[in-house]
């Protein structure tokens, strides 16, 4: 299939902005979740009120945006690599199957021929 048709005209500029984007907002999103609950455990030891808890209503959802935007930038790539991976396997086992159950076909195909001759024969006594 040609691969032109289903990419569209900015299909890798925008891959390339979700590869480089995807990262930044979730390493973000990291060090805001990170500040939040440091924050927090700080004031659990008795140093006052979690000042930068709210960090983590901002950084929680960008981790979840960033995991997102990274998955699908580089979902081609994880995608080439499971398809090299899985297609020798693949085709060891087929061929495997196709090697091993050729007999037993065949087997079978004969005696399927010997009762049609047979059938063919004792219809023609009657």
């Amino acid at each position: 299939m040609n691969e032109d048709r289903l990419q569209s005209p900015g299909h890798s500029r925008f891959r390339t902005a979700m590869q480089v984007g995807g990262p930044v907002i979730l390493v973000s999103g990291l060090l805001l979740t990170g500040i939040a609950f440091g924050s927090f455990l700080l004031a659990m030891g008795g140093q006052g009120p979690p000042r930068f808890f709210w960090c983590a209503f901002l950084g929680m959802p960008m981790v979840f945006v960033g995991g997102v935007l990274s998955m699908f930038g580089y979902i081609g790539t994880v995608q080439r690599y499971l398809v090299g991976e899985s297609a020798p396997v693949a085709k060891d086992v087929v061929n495997y199957m196709g090697e091993n159950t050729q007999p037993g076909l065949k087997a079978m195909g004969k005696a399927v021929a010997e009762g049609v001759m047979e059938a063919q024969k004792g219809s023609g006594r009657r």
